[in-house]
């Protein structure tokens, strides 16, 4: 008898914890987006690309990936009487989910383009953890036939970076769909966290040897060409992290290398004060810094596009 009882106990608290569980997982589901996560191609040209037509929230933010795989409103294939801008960059231009589709810079240049013509359609290629490697390959091997300017937006991660295929990044090809897909999320994200700790020394890498440089330096010539190959007009911007701003760590010699182009601009320049006040973390933006960008931005297309 006592036998039995203790079986019933033992079902009866797997019942519970298993009850407990779902009704933590329908929470992590709904109110913060775990369990439907960005979903990602692989492609050997650059690596990886956002799959199109996705619309999740994530952390209470709204995200819409269009028809072309940007994260932007849906663009026809042929473009109707429009003004054509495509942004490439990594997850500074994405924006991540730390703010809605609606306060990118991209929709807000859009918007501020647009506010006494209707001509300028604006689509977003930025891509989670691309390096400089990466985001050039993505120009150059994307049809942009009916793009009429490229604003690329880098900061100086991007320069190190190595390149990335979709299994080596903490992202997701298919669809969670298991009974828990919230905790299988969480999981993920402290195994991918975790992982790297154990498997690989991680301390601070040299980004200064000789070979570096000249890798740096070719990426430029890389940039370079296949802007050139493209014949789009362009403008570039470099985006600088709070420790650059501060002066806490200096990757301020990596803009150095974009000099050469004639349309490039320095977001530093901004005559703003307390400019930590733009960033969610080091390097990404909250809404306010995107509202910033996309003024300071702005300014510079324009003054382009009246050349």
């Amino acid at each position: 008898m006592l036998k039995q009882k203790k079986i019933v106990f033992i079902i009866f608290l797997i019942t519970i914890s298993f009850i407990l569980l779902k009704i933590l997982d329908i929470t992590l589901y709904n109110k913060y987006g775990l369990g439907k996560p960005i979903l990602y191609s692989s492609s050997k040209q650059y690596g990886y690309f956002i799959k199109p037509n996705q619309k999740v929230s994530r952390k209470g933010k709204n995200i819409s990936i269009n028809n072309l795989g940007m994260r932007s409103q849906n663009l026809s294939i042929d473009k109707l009487n429009k003004f054509r801008i495509l942004f490439f960059g990594d997850s500074v231009t994405y924006g991540g989910s730390l703010v809605n589709n609606e306060d990118l810079f991209s929709e807000k240049i859009c918007e501020k383009l647009n506010e006494k013509s209707n001509k300028f359609e604006c689509g977003n290629y930025g891509t989670n953890g691309y390096s400089l490697f990466s985001i050039i390959r993505r120009i150059k091997y994307t049809n942009l036939d009916n793009a009429d300017l490229i604003v690329l937006t880098i900061i100086g991660n991007n320069f190190p970076r190595t390149f990335h295929n979709v299994l080596s990044q903490p992202f997701w090809s298919k669809k969670i769909d298991n009974f828990f897909p919230a905790l299988t999320e969480v999981l993920f994200i402290y195994i991918d966290k975790y992982r790297n700790k154990f498997k690989y020394n991680l301390g601070v890498e040299d980004i200064n040897s000789a070979i570096d440089l000249n890798y740096y330096e070719d990426l430029i010539k890389n940039l370079d060409q296949t802007l050139k190959e493209k014949d789009i007009k362009f403008i570039i911007f470099y985006s600088p992290s709070v420790d650059e701003i501060i002066n806490k760590k200096n990757n301020y010699y990596f803009k150095d290398y974009l000099n050469i182009f004639e349309n490039f601009y320095d977001i530093s320049d901004l005559k703003e004060e307390n400019k930590e006040s733009f960033y969610f973390d080091n390097i990404h933006l909250n809404k306010y810094g995107h509202m910033i960008y996309s003024k300071f931005m702005t300014e510079k297309i324009l003054l382009l596009l009246k050349n």
